[in-house]
């Protein structure tokens, strides 16, 4: 199956009501994320703020993630979806409107935290509920488009985002060299995170889908199998976690400071990077039916890990941002890939379960990366912090092949 022929094949419109407004609101709550992580670590650094603070700001987001994530999964399968990702909108627009109108240190923590509960809410239950609200036949596609979803507004609001400082300098009559037209852009993006509950108000209920024959643990499943593959998506994501905790935070710094380019600059990388992923994004159903789901994430992650080493190797930009691009495309393959697999391996009762173990491993070690890698690249530099990256990145894959095998008939969707 082509790449063209596969966006074609997509009809987001044809999926109910539910499904429909959760991407209305995936539409919104991703313009919000996505300007605040491409301009708010570049408007620490015009508070003075160096690259430890900045690693332990974006580390209070993850950690809380972590804390939440267990309990968000337990709560939501009782309660429902909707009431946490309704309350994920107005969580994150109040820590963003806190973490631009505050610059005492600790009320920066404080919000950051917050962000990271908003996260948890919004990161266990998005799998679940596209899986609980489209058809079986439909639920590999439903969250490719939700990945997709993401990508092309993190696309558009990046490469509009990195002027939008600019804008706001001209319109106060000042530079980009203060942090006054960064702090506009953000509340721009806080208002975005806001509006993000107004599709929420249109689910009603949350019709499942028609239910899925399973197994019994009397019908030849193992029982002790769903906590062997919990314990291996504990650590595979705690493993991605550790990586992406040593560089996300820092890629727009990294731009700025080795590479020298500004707002406007970045903004277009970024823009570049989500466009060149795009397309491979609406791949993965074919990749996965045609190498396996578990050397589909193996070769992603490894491509994505020795790109982000041979970034903070030669850092120089014509070779950043070929890397760059690179690395993104991994990682919009290994997502989706990664998140329909535990949905073929495990029977649906464990599907909430799993994505929380799977969040809060992730942002637990992305907690950790983001601490060590503020220290980290103030006293060593970039080939360090990113060569660790890659090495934990590509770890993560060759473990997760270890267990599962490099071509497992489980894999297929």
């Amino acid at each position: 199956m082509s790449v063209v022929a596969a966006v074609r094949g997509f009809r987001p419109r044809s999926f109910n009501r539910n499904v429909r407004s959760f991407y209305l609101y995936g539409l919104s709550i991703n313009a919000g994320m996505t300007l605040y992580w491409l301009l708010y670590n570049l408007y620490l650094l015009r508070l003075s703020y160096q690259e430890d603070f900045i690693g332990q700001v974006a580390g209070m987001a993850p950690l809380a993630t972590a804390l939440l994530a267990l309990p968000t999964g337990v709560l939501s399968d009782r309660l429902g979806r909707r009431p946490f990702l309704i309350a994920s909108g107005l969580l994150l627009a109040l820590s963003q409107v806190g973490l631009c109108l505050s610059t005492a240190s600790i009320d920066l923590l404080a919000f950051s935290f917050v962000g990271g509960v908003a996260n948890a809410f919004i990161w266990v239950n998005h799998v679940p509920f596209l899986s609980d609200n489209a058809h079986p036949s439909r639920r590999a596609e439903a969250i490719v488009v939700w990945s997709a979803v993401q990508i092309v507004v993190r696309m558009l609001l990046s490469l509009v985002g990195g002027f939008l400082p600019g804008a706001m300098a001209w319109f106060l009559g000042t530079s980009t060299e203060v942090p006054e037209p960064f702090r506009l852009a953000l509340l721009l993006g806080a208002a975005c995170s806001l509006i993000s509950v107004v599709p929420l108000l249109r689910i009603r209920g949350q019709p499942h889908a028609a239910p899925v024959q399973e197994r019994g643990p009397d019908e030849g499943e193992d029982p002790r199998r769903p906590r062997g593959v919990f314990a291996v998506v504990a650590a595979t994501a705690g493993m991605r976690g550790f990586s992406m905790g040593l560089t996300y935070p820092f890629f727009n710094v990294f731009f700025e400071e080795e590479l020298h380019i500004g707002p406007a600059a970045i903004g277009a990388v970024f823009f570049l990077s989500h466009l060149v992923g795009l397309p491979f994004t609406f791949s993965v159903p074919a990749l996965v039916r045609r190498f396996g789901a578990t050397l589909t994430i193996l070769a992603s992650r490894a491509a994505s890990g020795g790109a982000v080493g041979i970034m903070g190797a030669f850092i120089t930009l014509p070779v950043a941002l070929p890397m760059f691009l690179l690395a993104r495309a991994g990682e919009v393959i290994d997502i989706p890939a990664d998140q329909h697999f535990t949905t073929q391996v495990l029977p649906r009762r464990y599907w909430a379960r799993v994505q929380s173990i799977r969040v809060c491993g992730f942002q637990l070690l992305a907690f950790l990366g983001s601490l060590a890698g503020g220290v980290l690249i103030l006293e060593y530099g970039y080939l360090l912090v990113f060569g660790l990256a890659g090495l934990s990145r590509t770890a993560s894959g060759l473990a997760m092949a270890a267990w599962f095998g490099m071509r497992s008939d489980r894999a297929a969707p």
